[in-house]
């Protein structure tokens, strides 16, 4: 039988040197060695390949990059959706997005106007694709400087709904991590340790298994 492909669409969080667009990594070798994610096996989307007896196909994530604004590194964007295909047709697509938009303040309303056109793209460009939409969970803060201001951000749960509301509207999957009420570790409140990484795997496993035994 053969191992289904998966592809990732996502932001700094699944970003890894050598395996995503060099002009835009998060953790790479100095992040790499900070955080302890020093293998690809480390990050929570290969640990989510593995568990499932999948096989990568591209994960085309980008540091920064929010699901709104019409540029060429928005996740809703054209240009990144078809790359999700640049090593096969995928059958299954991991979607981890929207906390730069959460972060960055995009208004609420410009958020659901752009997620609901990248689930429409994203069906239209692969549509025996199995899909799946990661709310936002929540990073534990450390101690010191963090990566954003959260006391000038909307809530993280305005946008979790607005991801679960897109999604069921759209019918795919919800990997619903925001419910799972579990912090994960990170080294500025957003970007997870390797202990946070392995945190993410379990509940995006957790979760993507609610479907895939059925």
């Amino acid at each position: 039988m053969e191992k289904r492909r998966i592809s990732i669409l996502g932001d700094s969080i699944s970003t890894f040197a050598g395996y995503t667009p060099e002009e835009a990594v998060f953790y790479d070798s100095y992040v790499q060695w900070e955080t302890g994610v020093k293998s690809v096996e480390d990050t929570w989307w290969m640990q989510v390949i593995k568990a499932l007896d999948g096989e990568l196909g591209t994960n085309h994530s980008l540091v920064g990059s929010m699901v709104s604004g019409n540029l060429s590194t928005s996740a809703m964007s054209y240009e990144r959706i078809e790359k999700l295909g640049t090593n096969g047709i995928p059958d299954i697509i991991l979607i981890s997005a929207g906390c730069n938009d959460w972060g960055f303040c995009v208004l609420p309303e410009e958020f659901e106007e752009a997620y609901r056109t990248m689930l429409h793209r994203i069906k239209e460009q692969y549509p025996h694709a199995d899909i799946y939409c990661a709310t936002l969970p929540e990073g534990k803060q450390p101690q010191g400087e963090t990566f954003f201001n959260i006391d000038s951000t909307i809530s993280k749960r305005v946008y979790s709904d607005i991801i679960r509301e897109n999604a069921q509207k759209a019918q795919v999957y919800i990997a619903d991590l925001a419910n799972v009420q579990e912090e994960y570790e990170t080294v500025d409140g957003v970007h997870p340790n390797k202990a946070g990484m392995h945190t993410l795997a379990r509940m995006w496993i957790r979760e993507m298994k609610k479907f895939i035994c059925k």
